[in-house]
């Protein structure tokens, strides 16, 4: 029994569950053998998915807190919301990466990269790639304070990601969608914190670290 409560909580599981509904776009890396279009739409909305997620544990948390039961789950999603996000960088790349293998000439990505519909996407990529490379322990301890203000950069990174979805995608309201499903989160975690500072000022923080 514990050997499996080790494997269900071992992070190359977490990994290959995370990435194991997009593996297509992974494989078709060296394949080649499926719909580009498909593989950029399945690699970003899974990105964005997976950004989503990442980005729900905080609000998730402090909802525990306040109605005092979960503690368990919230145990659970605290150490793994780094992976949440390195999951999503990788969803990006992969993104980028089909982009660039399909293009094949660097010029033709130079020119492009100064349309609105691709800058976004460029800026988006670049805080990501930020993000991504300093979600370590030791980045933490380097950076210090500085290291929770970086990563608040997560936010115009997600607001680029979308506004590129958007002027790419003919369906329009898929973007807005998940564009709303990204603010919930930080709409109920300010709720929840408003809501306990009215009822007891003295309770208002979190008992978790996030």
């Amino acid at each position: 029994m514990r050997v499996m409560t080790r494997i269900l909580n071992s992070f190359p599981l977490l990994y290959l569950l995370l990435l194991w509904p997009g593996h297509v776009t992974i494989w078709d890396l060296y394949g080649r053998e499926w719909y580009y279009p498909e593989m950029m739409h399945i690699s970003g909305v899974w990105s964005i998915r997976l950004l989503i997620l990442c980005i729900a544990v905080t609000p998730v948390l402090r909802l525990i807190n306040w109605i005092g039961h979960g503690k368990a789950l919230g145990r659970w999603l605290l150490p793994r919301r780094r992976h949440f996000g390195l999951a999503s960088g990788i969803y990006a790349f992969v993104h980028l990466a089909h982009y660039v293998m399909h293009a094949e000439d660097l010029a033709d990505i130079w020119i492009e990269a100064f349309d609105l519909a691709f800058l976004t996407g460029w800026i988006s990529l670049l805080i990501y790639a930020a993000l991504t490379v300093t979600s370590n322990d030791w980045s933490v301890i380097r950076l210090g304070r500085w290291w929770k203000k970086l990563h608040l950069l997560v936010y115009p990174a997600a607001a680029f990601a979308f506004w590129h979805w958007y002027l790419f995608d003919f369906h329009i309201d898929r973007a807005g969608f998940w564009a709303a499903l990204f603010c919930a989160p930080k709409l109920i975690q300010g709720g929840v914190h408003l809501w306990r500072r009215r009822l007891n000022p003295a309770t208002a923080k979190s008992t978790f670290r996030t």
